[in-house]
Formats: C-alpha cells, sequence, structure tokens
C-alpha cells in the first residue's frame, strides 16, 4: 500500500525561478536567472522579497523538491530505504558546503583514515579556540605550527513516525529535511560562531553600534582586521540589519548587489569595498545563528582556521526495530574537527 506524504491542506512551495511576488503577474527572477529589477535601490528591495520568501518557506529550490521525492519513495519502497539516506546525506552536505557561513569562512583540511587532524598555523602567538564537543569550547596560545583540535561527531536522526504521518496537516518531509539541516549545517556554523565569540576582546575589541549600520562604522570594524597586516574578505549580518542596507542611501553607491537568485540563496547578498556580504536572512528562522543586530568582519581562510569532516556525512536506516515506533527515517552523521586558529583574524560588532 502507498502512501500519500503530503496533506492538501499544505502549500505548495514555489520554485524559485518561477516565483512571483504577491498578486504581480511577472516573476521575480527573469530568464537570465536575475532578480527583475530597474536600479540599484530595487534590486536591494527585490532582494528582501526573496529573502523573506525563502525563509518562510513560500519558496523552494530543484534541490529540495528532488529530495522529497527520493524520501517519498522510501515509504513505498523498502529497497529504497538505505539509498534515500544515501542521498539524503549527499544532499545535506551539498547543502551545508553551499549555504553553511562556517564552511565558507575556514579552510578544508583532508584527513587520511589512520591520522589525526591536524591544521597548519599561519600566524603564531595568538589565541585560538578550538571545540572539544559540541557544546564546548577550548582555547589556547599557538606556539606551534600546527593545531589538533579533536574529533566530535554531529549526529541528526530524521524519523517520521507513522502518527505524524497520519495526523500531520503539513508537509512532513519538508519538516523533517529542516530538522536535518538544523542538526548538521547549522550545528556546524553554530560550533563556529561559539569559538569566534569566545575570542572576542582578545586582540580585537567588540564595536558597539548606536544607531543604523553605516558604511563607516562597517569599516571601523573591517580596521581592527586589516591592523593585524590581515586582508578582510567576509562580512555576515545579522538578519535584521539587511533593513539597515535598504535604508542608508550611503549603501547604494558603496555595495555592488547580488542579482543572480543561485547566490542569493546561498546569503550572499553583495560586495561592498572588496568584502563579501553574507546574511542569514535567507534562512528559515530556525536555522539562523546570529542574534539580532550581531555582524562580524572576517579575513581569509587561511589566517582565521581550517575544519575537517573525514569523508563528510554518512548515512545509516532506522525503522521500528531501533525506535520502538512504526515509521521510518535514517542517522545522518559526520566526524567532524574545527577550529578558529587566530584571534586576531575577525571583528566582532553589535547593533544597539
Amino acid at each position: 500500500m502507498k502512501v500519500n506524504l503530503k496533506a492538501g491542506k499544505s502549500p505548495k512551495a514555489v520554485l524559485a525561478s518561477e516565483y512571483k511576488f504577491g498578486t504581480d503577474s511577472e516573476r521575480m527572477v527573469g530568464a537570465n536567472g536575475e532578480l527583475n529589477a530597474s536600479n540599484k535601490r530595487d534590486l536591494l528591495q527585490q532582494q528582501q522579497k526573496f529573502l523573506a520568501a525563502h525563509a518562510s518557506g513560500r519558496m523552494t529550490t530543484e534541490d529540495t523538491e528532488a529530495s522529497r521525492e527520493l524520501v517519498a519513495a522510501a515509504f513505498n519502497d523498502e529497497g529504497a530505504h538505505r539509498v534515500l539516506g544515501e542521498r539524503m546525506a549527499d544532499a545535506l552536505y551539498m547543502t551545508a558546503n553551499r549555504q553553511g557561513f562556517m564552511r565558507k569562512f575556514l579552510a578544508k583540511i583532508d584527513v587520511a583514515q589512520g591520522s589525526v587532524p591536524r591544521f597548519p598555523v599561519r600566524t603564531k602567538n595568538v589565541t585560538a579556540a578550538y571545540s572539544t564537543s559540541p557544546t564546548r569550547i577550548a582555547h589556547q596560545i599557538v606556539r606551534d605550527k600546527w593545531l589538533t583540535p579533536p574529533e566530535m561527531s554531529i549526529v541528526a536522526r530524521p524519523f517520521i513516525p507513522q502518527t505524524e504521518l497520519n495526523q500531520s496537516s503539513g508537509d512532513v518531509l519538508q519538516e523533517k529535511f529542516i530538522e536535518a539541516q538544523e542538526a548538521q549545517m547549522v550545528a556546524e556554523d553554530r560550533l563556529w560562531y561559539n569559538q569566534v565569540n569566545a575570542l572576542v576582546g582578545v586582540d580585537n575589541n567588540l564595536n558597539i553600534v548606536s544607531g543604523q549600520l553605516t558604511p563607516y562604522t562597517l569599516m571601523t570594524s573591517r580596521a581592527s582586521v586589516d591592523r593585524w597586516g590581515l586582508k578582510s574578505l567576509h562580512v555576515l549580518l545579522a538578519s535584521d540589519l539587511y533593513q539597515d542596507i535598504i535604508g542608508n542611501t550611503e549603501f547604494y553607491s558603496a555595495i555592488d548587489p547580488v542579482a543572480r537568485h543561485e547566490l542569493l540563496l546561498t546569503g550572499e547578498i553583495g560586495v561592498m569595498y572588496g568584502m563579501t556580504i553574507t546574511s542569514d536572512a535567507y534562512r528559515h528562522p530556525e536555522h539562523r545563528v546570529l542574534s539580532q543586530g550581531e555582524f562580524f568582519v572576517v579575513s581569509d581562510s587561511l589566517n582565521h582556521g581550517a575544519y575537517s569532516d573525514r569523508g563528510g556525512m554518512q548515512s545509516k536506516p532506522i525503522d521500528i526495530s531501533t525506535e520502538g515506533m512504526p515509521g521510518m527515517g535514517w542517522v545522518i552523521f559526520q566526524s567532524l574537527a574545527m577550529a578558529v586558529a587566530n584571534s586576531r583574524s575577525f571583528s566582532k560588532g553589535v547593533r544597539l
């Protein structure tokens, strides 16, 4: 007997390339893959609408739609269960590499079987932070040319009980995929966030901004990184600070907004003074890591830190025999090591 996995009451999300805002008949994304906008100000406003629609679940991507169909097959074909879990792990891994800012800011180090993670250190006599578990951070003064942070396991257990499937009026599969993202990609980003927060004030003081964020106050944080001879390449903004960019005319002459919708779905909203600006405004609310008003200026990955994931994410099927209730799901896990190796390589600011 086949199972219908999507309830009729659930509003269907529209592909990002087909999305139309409100009652407008024109698609938000043109045939060239770019947002339809008449000028730079209009483009920033269209960005805001586009990101809000994605964060609220009103739009989706081709990868997400494919994942839904694959997971649905697992309920209808027992032979597809294991393969489906592997495909879901691959999709989560691709999403983390495309959207996760931890993987954007840190250098990836490959670790061979039988060896321990060793991260090269570019700058000595600085303070480094690394994770000893998903919730605990340790520090050390870097005096050697290598860091050897411990490995930890990050585990997700997306499981759909039969009762939840029968009673839910929403899209159960989408909910479980979002939960798995939170347990993997968002967990990675929170590890980075906790590490840099543990190093705030060691070399670069917290930059407190009163009123709106402006290009001047942003460049003040950049100067904290540049003064150490490091190059500032990234800016990470909390979702509410995106409003300051739209509402400040000073930003219009300084920022080059991203027009292609594929880049927007990775969180990149533009380039300013040679720095790529990334926001968590595109994420589901439960996937946002930064608190309101926070922003970070980050140097290049070689000077900032590194991570290893020892082969990416792996999957094992689970069912009633492991969970003790009817249903189907997977254990998705990875072995991760991560370290922010240089307390000078970033600067944090907070808008009050």
